[in-house]
Formats: C-alpha cells, sequence, structure tokens
C-alpha cells in the first residue's frame, strides 16, 4: 500500500505538527507538559492529533505499520 505525499487533510488546523516515520508515537506536550500518552496513526488516514495538547503527527510517505 502507498500512502500520498500529504496525508488526507483534517479540516482544522494543529497548533504544531511533527512528521513521524512510525504509525505508534508518544506524546508528553512539550514545554507545556502533559501525561504521556501514545498515539496510534493509522497508515489509511495517516495522521493523529493528540487529546491533550492537540499536536499533530503526520506519517512519513512510506513509512512501515510498527
Amino acid at each position: 500500500m502507498s500512502l500520498p505525499s500529504v496525508p488526507v487533510s483534517p479540516d482544522h488546523a494543529a497548533p504544531e505538527e511533527e512528521v513521524v516515520t512510525a504509525t505508534r508515537v508518544a506524546c508528553d506536550g512539550g514545554a507545556l507538559g502533559h501525561p504521556r500518552v501514545w498515539l496510534q496513526i493509522d497508515p489509511t488516514i495517516g495522521w493523529i492529533d493528540c487529546g491533550y495538547c492537540g499536536k499533530r503527527y503526520l506519517l512519513a510517505r512510506g513509512a512501515a505499520a510498527q
């Protein structure tokens, strides 16, 4: 399965975005902080937002599921 060069676009802006190569990522809120949460990106969607801080993780093109 190949992912588009740009993941499916969400309908709202995120305060911060990070391109990642793994489908499972941890978010701890960075400078402001919150409890560490593990997020699972669905490769067919290509992105996920943290429920605490709103940071968006974008799955890089060609990244494999982990």
